[in-house]
């Protein structure tokens, strides 16, 4: 995608107090917009007639205008009163949506499927998040399996938390991105699950 580097502003009007209104155009078709969040595997929904877009990310939802990159966080009691200026989608995603990360995170969901296949780790993905669990290892007194973990990843942020039962108020920890999560939080649990096991590869 040909992203915009600078900001493209553009007399659009003169309002009834006299004040000159600029517009930034990104220079984006819908279907350019569609196919970045489609590659990074984030849910959104067409709203063509508003030349408007909801996209949806880590639990949050967002109003996206992708001819002029306009955007505002959901707002329940009504239009928002407030909107933001992004240079386009890319920008939008790594300057705004990512903002609260603290590693920059350049993968895309090919690359997670990538590296969790090639540790044959148990996975779903649902939008921009992985949810992990570790392997089925059975007890020393035979009596079923071990406890097993779950862990959430979020694409593009590096952030990860641990999933326990009944309890949805968790902290999220940081990451360099999947490969960094897997080898030094997953797979360490893994292990301490497989002491005792000569199984383990």
């Amino acid at each position: 995608m040909n992203e915009q580097k600078e900001y493209d502003w553009k007399y659009r009007r003169t309002n009834s107090k006299g004040d000159v209104i600029f517009r930034h155009n990104t220079n984006q078709t819908v279907e350019d917009v569609c196919n970045f969040l489609d590659e990074y595997n984030i849910e959104y929904e067409k709203r063509l007639g508003a030349t408007m877009l909801w996209i949806y990310f880590n639990n949050k939802k967002y109003a996206y205008y992708y001819t002029t990159g306009k955007w505002a966080p959901f707002a329940s009691g009504g239009y928002p009163k407030k909107h933001f200026h992004s240079k386009g989608i890319e920008d939008f995603y790594n300057r705004f949506l990512l903002s609260n990360k603290k590693y920059v995170v350049k993968e895309t969901v090919k690359d997670v499927k990538e590296i969790l296949n090639k540790f044959k780790i148990e996975y779903t993905i649902k939008n921009s998040t992985v949810t992990l669990i570790t392997k089925a290892i059975p007890r020393v007194d035979g009596k079923g399996n071990r406890k097993r973990f779950t862990y959430e990843y979020c694409i593009g942020t590096g952030k990860w938390r641990e999933i326990k039962f009944n309890n949805t108020n968790i902290n999220y920890y940081n990451s360099q991105g999947i490969k960094h999560f897997v080898i030094k939080y997953f797979q360490a649990t893994e292990k301490e699950q497989l002491k005792g096991f000569q199984s383990y590869e």
